[in-house]
Formats: structure tokens, C-alpha cells, sequence
């Protein structure tokens, strides 16, 4: 199949495509070929008359491959031939938008939310079209089949493709309740197939936000006040507009836009120009002021955390009343950075802003988001403003926020003409909205046995993202958690696994030190907190088993380990390190066995574990966000370097399933665990703990 992307389609539609699976995996950006294009069997399946299946999302391809798996499980639940799937964004109108299906991508939620309902439709759709061949051939419809797109009758040799019958089964009322295909006749779901989009990434040929070209584009590219929080107080544009390309200077609140003919131009003449800024409050606050405002806080962490309806009040008094009791209580204090989500694609947006309305193309986890914002900014009603959503290089929730498509939308108005904003790596890395920086003391209550009686953790945090430590697997007794908003100004947004991935750290770290102090083993000592969750000692026993615990590592080498659950997974992992005398780490392998309920492709697992596996390790060993009189330290690989190639470990992924739970996440809940199961390989090394992140504040360096 050719699955290279058509520029005439890319134009004249406003699409991005890739090919995914077999599958054609794309995105009709203004929604205008699928409306009445085909009988709609509901407003997210359309089945045409050549055969052409078309699932309609609301999930955005940022790198995750979840389209492919939406695609795999139609076709499976449809009994589809898989060359007639396609899926292709949802047009981003209001008549899509159903309360809590919101237009997100994130918190590892597109097969989390869509499978289940996908299922039901494709089944509901297929017993309609099984129901229209019936009554075409006077038969029953029990006494028909499907299977690759087809209605077949094998008592009178009958068969007739969907495409055939589409108009037909469409009008027919939609089954109450169809049953769905038993796990043990599914063809497709489950099967490691390769996504096809994957060559087009790697050749350049896929296209991207940042790849995007109307006619009569202009590039721009911005400086934001230096200073968080910062405003522009003046700017001259005379140095930028004697830079050949430059057209125009566009003012913003807090930051200046250069728009050129191209980037370079545009980079050239921002650069030529000074401009005045406003500090404002943030002006003097530095990383070790900002982890001091924390500590001084944790003691008005009062904010408790609880299932809905749960007595606060009785918690707290359980906790309080174990403390009291115990024969003696652990305490730790643990801490994490702010950082940067930096993907490779840096932010940007097209905006093409007339008297008609406003069309941008984002690469966004959130294009309804990005439409009532830019809408907002422009004074419009959102019904003018059309978002299509391109492919993104990365997202990790940075693209959760719409600040860049609504600068590129007021400086394409300003410009009067298309416009593609651009952010440098530096304007990336130095005006996101970053990991919140927490500081966490936990304390343990034993009884004379060592026993853990109650868990107690108070959080003071920048963000209100605090269910980690509170919903962690393991059977403490009395567990009381409870966190405190403490924020000077710094912008914050959800950073891969939102808290999970400072709030696993933090809880393994300690439950670590309690195993120790207890002189247990790491693995057996959690098996015995963790006495509710079959599935989570299950995860844990067999990244055990894989990683040979319990058996002598390699030569120099120690083992770590970590245990997670979140995202409606669990997730454990074993960490194989070595310490060099001059504190180079070298993690040589990471055994990690992952519970996602139901693994739609085993492929895209292993490749998320393993981008995981890799983002958690930049974070433990050198990611940080560090601030200098309110401006960001860091701005580009060089400061905030990114894990090399040549120091990626080998990761080996089992994958268990649980065929009676719901589907579980897969693209967050493998991160978590990566940092505390190398930082309790470190302690088994080195006899050195670490409790605050990254390792290289303790003399330690990436290798």
C-alpha cells in the first residue's frame, strides 16, 4: 500500500495523514469529506458505498499510535477488512462534543475511554448490516456470518459486501443492546501488527504541524519576557524591519513577534531587536528560594485526600490516633524539580485570520480547547473559528495548552495575512508550564513487629495533581494524605503520568527505606504490603522473575526495584545498574511487566514501555528546570540534555493481561517507576540514598 501523503489531499482537505496498520490512518481536518459522505451509522462510523470504513476521533496522533489501535479494534468488532478502515479526526463542532468524551488526548485515555464504546458501535453497526442482508435474502439473521467486510448466507451461497448494504442498514433502528464478539473469536485485537506511518516519520515524508504551507505564508517566531510572568514594556521594530525578509514586528502582551518571509529571517530580525520588559513579581525567585517556600509549607498541607464521600474527618483521626500509638515512626523528607516537556517538535501554529473567522492548523492534545481560546482572544464566536489538528512531534501534556495557537492567531490578524509561529528550542524550554516541583514528607507508623500500622504523607506541591502517594498498591492500614497549593506564580500543566511520576518516586523511595531499615528484601517486603491487589503483586512477581531477583547480578551490577498502579494499569520494574568510582550510572537493564487489562497491539506496549523507560531516565538522571532571578536557567539540549543512545539500557517488557478488567492506559503508567527503581539500585550500590531528583545533584552523571 502507498502510504505516502498526497500533497493535493493535504491542501485541499487541511489533512495530515499517515498509514497505520494496514489501516488507513488519517485526519480530515475540516470534517467537510466526511460530513454526508457516507450512510452514517452513527455520528462516529460511516460505511460508503466502495466499502470505506470511517471511524471518526476525537483522540489526536501525537506519537502514540493509538489511532492504529482504535482501528484494529474496529475492524475486529466489525468484522472488517482491515484495508477498508480509516480513521480520521471528528470535525471539531459542538454537535461532537458529549460530556466526557471531551476532544483530549491524554492521561493515557484514548483506549482507556474509546474502546468499550467503539466496540458497541462497530457490534451494533455490524448486526444492522447483518440484519439488512436478511431481509434482502428472506433469511434469519442468525443464519448469516461476516467477516472481511462481508454478509454471507452459506445455506444459499449468498454473500454481499458491506459498502452494498450500508444505505440500507443504516436506516434500520440500532440494536438495544448487540452482543459483542467473545475474546476467543477476536482476529485482530491483541495482534502485533505493524504501524505503517512509522516509515513516513522516519524518511521525513510525514507531515507535521510544523510542516504546514498555505499560499502567501509567512513564518514568525517570538521572545517572551524573560522573567516569568514578565510583560513587554517597549520595543523599538526599526533593527528588525531592516532585516531583508522581515514584513512585520507584532507586539503582545508579555512577548514580541518578528513576521518574515522565513524562519531565519524572522529569527534574525527578533534577534536585532531590544526590547523593554516589566519584570513583575516573579523577578527574584530562584530554584533554592522556591524549594524553601515549600518545606516552610508542608506543615499547612491540610488539604485531605479521599474517595468520594469518605468521612476526611474519620481518616485524619485513624492516622493521627496510629501515630500516636506507634512503637516508632519512620520519617523522610523527599523532593522533585520543575521540568520541561520538550518535545522535538517545538511549539507552533498556523492561523489564517480574515473578516470571515479564524482557521488554524495546531498540533494539539486539545483542538476544542484551542478553538474557544483562540475564539476568546479574537472576540469571536467559536463557531468562526475552525481547528485542524496536524500530527505532533511529542506532547506529553505541553499540548494540553493553547498559549501558541492563540499568539500565532493574533499575530496572523495583526499581519493580515497566514502566518506559522514558531517557537525556538529555547523559547520552548524557557516558557513552558512545567512539572509542578513538590516536596513530600512521609512518615510510617510501626508497631513493636515493624508492621506498618498507618502511612501518612503531607505534600506541598505547586499544582493540586496529588493522587499518587494517596491510591499507591499497597495495604498500609490508617493512610492519611494530605497536600497544600503553594504557588509564587510559576506556570505548571500535567508532564507525563501528571503526579504519578514525582508521587511514584517519593512513595518507592520510602517504602524502599522501609524494607531496609526492616532489614527485608525489597521484593519480599512489598509482597507483603500488597495484599488487596492480586494484580499488582502479580506485575511484580513477574518483573522479579524476568530480572532474576533473588540470583547474583552481573559483575558490578545491583537491582533496583519499583511498583506502580494508575492509568487503570499496574506497572513494575527492576532496575539493573553500575557505578563508576567518578559517579557515572550506567542502567544496563530495565525489566518491566505491565498489567494493562487488555493489550490491543503487544507492539505498541513494548514501544511505549521502551519511550518510557527512556523519558524516565533523562528525568531521574539530569532533568531540571532551574529559575535565576525569575528567569529559567536552561534553554536548549545543552543545559537540559536529553538520555544519549548509546546509554539507553535494554528493556524487556511482559506484558500480562486481565481479560475481565477494563482496558488500561499504557503510555504513562511505564514512566513512574523508572526513577525510584535506579535510585534504590543506587542505594544498593553505593549505600547512598537519594531523596530529591535529578541524581545528578548527588555527584552522579549520565553516561
Amino acid at each position: 500500500m502507498d502510504t505516502r501523503l498526497s500533497r493535493r489531499r493535504f491542501l485541499g482537505t487541511s489533512a495530515a495523514a499517515t498509514a497505520a496498520a494496514g489501516l488507513t490512518v488519517g485526519f480530515n481536518l475540516s470534517g467537510a469529506a466526511a460530513a454526508g459522505a457516507a450512510p452514517e451509522f452513527d455520528a462516529w462510523l460511516r460505511i460508503a458505498p466502495d466499502g470505506a470504513v470511517t471511524l471518526l476521533s476525537r483522540s489526536c496522533e501525537i506519537g502514540q499510535g493509538a489511532l492504529s489501535g482504535l482501528a484494529q479494534v474496529l475492524a475486529d468488532e466489525l468484522d472488517a477488512d482491515p484495508a477498508d478502515v480509516r480513521v480520521e479526526m471528528a470535525p471539531v463542532t459542538a454537535a461532537y462534543e458529549i460530556k466526557g468524551l471531551d476532544y483530549l488526548t491524554g492521561g493515557s485515555g484514548t483506549m482507556r475511554r474509546g474502546m468499550e464504546p467503539l466496540r458497541k458501535a462497530a457490534a451494533g453497526a455490524r448486526a444492522r448490516l447483518t440484519e439488512a442482508a436478511a431481509r434482502r435474502w428472506g433469511v434469519l439473521a442468525s443464519d448469516c456470518t461476516t467477516a472481511a467486510s462481508r454478509v454471507s448466507h452459506a445455506a444459499s451461497g449468498r454473500s454481499l459486501p458491506y459498502g452494498a448494504l450500508a444505505a440500507e442498514a443504516a436506516g434500520l433502528p440500532a440494536p438495544a443492546e448487540a452482543p459483542l464478539k467473545p475474546r476467543e473469536r477476536w482476529t485482530r485485537i491483541g495482534r502485533e501488527v505493524a504501524r505503517e506511518d512509522i516509515p513516513a516519520k522516519v524518511d521525513g515524508s510525514a507531515r507535521f504541524g510544523i510542516d504546514q504551507s498555505l499560499p502567501g505564508l509567512l513564518v514568525a517566531t517570538i521572545r517572551q519576557s524573560p522573567v516569568l510572568g514578565g510583560k513587554l514594556r517597549s520595543v523599538d521594530p526599526g533593527p528588525a524591519l531592516k532585516v531583508r525578509g522581515v514584513k512585520r514586528v507584532v507586539r503582545l502582551p508579555d512577548a514580541v513577534a518578528v513576521v518574515a518571509t522565513g524562519y531565519w529571517a524572522a529569527a534574525k530580525g527578533l534577534d536585532a531587536l531590544a526590547p523593554a520588559w516589566d519584570d513583575g513579581a516573579l523577578a527574584g525567585l530562584d530554584t533554592e528560594g522556591l524549594y524553601r517556600h515549600l518545606r516552610d509549607r508542608l506543615d499547612q498541607a491540610t488539604e485531605v485526600t479521599a474517595a468520594e464521600g469518605e468521612d476526611k474527618a474519620a481518616r485524619v483521626a485513624a492516622a493521627e490516633k496510629a501515630l500516636a500509638a506507634a512503637g516508632r515512626v519512620t520519617e523522610r523528607v523527599y523532593e522533585a524539580p520543575l521540568l520541561s516537556h520538550s518535545p522535538m517538535e517545538p511549539m507552533n501554529a498556523t492561523a489564517r485570520v480574515t473578516a470571515d473567522g479564524a482557521e488554524l492548523w495546531v498540533p494539539t492534545q486539545v483542538p476544542a480547547r484551542c478553538r474557544d481560546d483562540v475564539a476568546k482572544a479574537l472576540g469571536l464566536d467559536p463557531a468562526r473559528v475552525a481547528v485542524h489538528p496536524t500530527l505532533a512531534g511529542g506532547g506529553f501534556g505541553r499540548r494540553l495548552r493553547t498559549d501558541y495557537a492563540v499568539q500565532a492567531a493574533l499575530v496572523a490578524r495583526d499581519a493580515g495575512a497566514p502566518v506559522k509561529l514558531v517557537w525556538s528550542r529555547e523559547e520552548d524550554t524557557r516558557h513552558g508550564f512545567y512539572r509542578p516541583a513538590s516536596v513530600v514528607r512521609l512518615r510510617a507508623a510501626l508497631d513493636a513487629a515493624g508492621a506498618v500500622t498507618a502511612m501518612v504523607g503531607d505534600i506541598a506541591c505547586l499544582s493540586d495533581d496529588n493522587f499518587g502517594i494517596a491510591f499507591s498498591p499497597y495495604a498500609f492500614g490508617a493512610e492519611l494524605v494530605r497536600y497544600g497549593v503553594h504557588n509564587p506564580g510559576v506556570p505548571t500543566g500535567a508532564w507525563r503520568a501528571v503526579d504519578l511520576s514525582q508521587n511514584c518516586f517519593f512513595m518507592e523511595s520510602f517504602v524502599d527505606e522501609l524494607a531496609h531499615e526492616a532489614g527485608a528484601d525489597p521484593v519480599e517486603y512489598r509482597r507483603g504490603l500488597i495484599r488487596e491487589l492480586p494484580r499488582a503483586r502479580r506485575v511484580l512477581d513477574a518483573a522479579a522473575e524476568a530480572a532474576g531477583w533473588g540470583k547474583a547480578p552481573p559483575a558490578g551490577c545491583h537491582r533496583g526495584v519499583a511498583v506502580i498502579r494508575g492509568f487503570g494499569s499496574f506497572v513494575a520494574q527492576v532496575a539493573e545498574v553500575s557505578v563508576a568510582e567518578d559517579g557515572l550510572v550506567r542502567v544496563h537493564r530495565i525489566t518491566c511487566a505491565i498489567d494493562c487489562g487488555t493489550a490491543v497491539n503487544p507492539g505498541s506496549v513494548r514501544a511505549q514501555v521502551e519511550g518510557a523507560v527512556a523519558m524516565g531516565l533523562t528525568a531521574a538522571l539530569a532533568g531540571e528546570i532551574n529559575l535565576k532571578g525569575g528567569q529559567v536557567v536552561e534553554g536548549n539540549f545543552d543545559s537540559y540534555p536529553l538520555l544519549p543512545l548509546a546509554a539507553m539500557p535494554e528493556v524487556e517488557t511482559i506484558i500480562l493481561e486481565s481479560p475481565g478488567e477494563r482496558v488500561g492506559g499504557v503510555g504513562e503508567p511505564p514512566l513512574p517507576p523508572v526513577a525510584p527503581a535506579v535510585a534504590n539500585a543506587l542505594f544498593a550500590a553505593t549505600g547512598k540514598r537519594v531523596r530529591s531528583l535529578p541524581f545528578s545533584r548527588h555527584g552522579f552523571r549520565m553516561a
